[in-house]
């Protein structure tokens, strides 16, 4: 019996759990997209202008990886944004 009551309880308290990072994804989601989107346009003018202003071959070299690296965190922020959402809505499935 108490066995049962705290499971219960467990389920019931991953459920508010859930409801609460839905509720604050869903407040906050317009301006984390925002902010990463800001980043993302930031360091790609500051990469853009690297690439302008090198004149030596390692310069440009060093700003070619910049541009590899810049591609390879858009990758990870549209993995960690689109993951995000799923993960909660999965858990919600779970616990439900």
């Amino acid at each position: 019996m108490v066995n049962i009551l705290a499971e219960t309880t467990l389920n019931e308290n991953l459920a508010q759990i859930v409801e609460k990072l839905k509720s604050l994804m869903d407040s906050f989601w317009v301006y984390i997209v925002i902010a990463l989107a800001a980043a993302v346009v930031l360091w790609g003018a500051y990469v853009g202008i690297r690439i302008a202003v090198a004149h030596k071959n390692e310069e440009k070299i060093n700003a070619r990886d910049m541009v590899k690296n810049l591609i390879i965190g858009i990758v990870i922020i549209f993995v960690v944004a689109m993951g995000a959402p799923l993960l909660i809505n999965g858990l919600s499935a779970w616990v439900g």
